[in-house]
C-alpha cells in the first residue's frame, strides 16, 4: 500500500497576471512533480506509487476536472501508454488514490484507539487521525470541494467504512468515560449517540481553518470546550 508522507507538499502560491487574473505557475509545479517522480524512481519506488503520488499532487493543485491523464503521465515521467497500463481512466486512478488515503486513515484511527491515554488526549488523537489527515491532504487544497465531491462519487463505500470505524472508536471512548464517571451525559440530557454526533460535528468545525497549524489549534480547543460541558 502506498504510504503518504506525514506532511503534504505545500501548494504553490498563485500570482496576479498582467490582466489582473490569478494564474498558477504551471511550469514550476510540473517541474517539482517530475523531480519528485525521478527521485522516487531512483529510490526504487514502484511505478504505480510514483503515478499515484504525482497524480495527487496535480489534483491538489489544479482540481480533478482540470487535471488530464496527459498531465499525470508527464508529471510521473512515464509514457501516456504506460499510464493506461496501470489505470484505464482518470476515475480509476483517482479511486485508487481515495482507497489508499482511506486505508491510511483507518490505520491512523486504529493506532489512536490503541493508545493508553486519558480521555481528552485520546479523543484528540482520534480526531487528528481522521480529520487531520483529510485536512492535510484534501481540505488544504483550494479545490477541496471538488476533490471531496469526486471522492464521494467514486469511493463512497470506502470512506463510509472508514467513517464507521472512526465513529465507533469515538463512541467506545465516550462509553468508557461514562462508565468511569468522568462524563455525565444525563446532566446535559444527551444520549450516547447524540453525544458522539455532537463531538464529531463540533470537531468538523476546525476544518475551516486557513492552515494546518490553526486547524490543530482549533481542534484542540473545540475538544477541550466540548468535553468541559460533559464532565461530571
Amino acid at each position: 500500500m502506498l504510504q503518504w508522507p506525514r506532511e503534504a507538499p505545500a501548494l504553490v502560491r498563485t500570482f496576479p497576471s498582467r490582466s489582473g487574473r490569478r494564474k498558477i505557475e504551471t511550469i514550476e509545479i510540473m517541474s517539482k512533480a517530475q523531480s519528485s517522480a525521478a527521485a522516487q524512481k531512483t529510490a526504487g519506488t514502484d511505478k504505480r506509487e510514483v503515478i499515484l503520488t504525482a497524480a495527487l499532487d496535480l489534483f491538489r493543485h489544479y482540481g480533478y476536472r482540470r487535471t488530464s491523464m496527459e498531465d499525470i503521465a508527464r508529471a510521473a515521467a512515464v509514457a501516456k501508454g504506460t499510464l493506461y497500463l496501470y489505470f484505464k481512466s482518470k476515475d480509476e486512478l483517482f479511486e485508487a488514490i481515495c482507497r489508499s488515503l482511506a486505508e491510511q486513515v483507518g490505520e491512523g484511527v486504529a493506532r489512536a484507539e490503541a493508545l493508553d491515554l486519558p480521555l481528552e488526549p485520546k479523543l484528540t488523537a482520534l480526531m487528528e487521525a481522521k480529520l487531520g489527515f483529510v485536512y492535510r491532504w484534501i481540505l488544504s487544497s483550494p479545490h477541496a470541494a471538488e476533490l471531496v465531491d469526486s471522492g464521494s462519487r467514486l469511493s463512497e463505500d470506502v470512506f463510509g467504512e472508514v467513517y464507521d470505524r472512526f465513529y465507533n472508536a469515538v463512541r467506545h471512548l465516550v462509553r468508557g468515560g461514562v462508565a468511569s464517571g468522568e462524563l455525565d451525559l444525563n446532566a446535559v440530557g444527551l444520549t450516547e449517540e447524540a453525544t458522539v454526533d455532537a463531538l464529531i460535528a463540533a470537531a468538523y468545525g476546525a476544518e475551516k481553518a486557513p492552515d494546518e497549524k490553526m486547524f490543530h489549534a482549533r481542534l484542540t480547543a473545540i475538544i477541550k470546550l466540548t468535553l468541559r460541558g460533559l464532565r461530571a
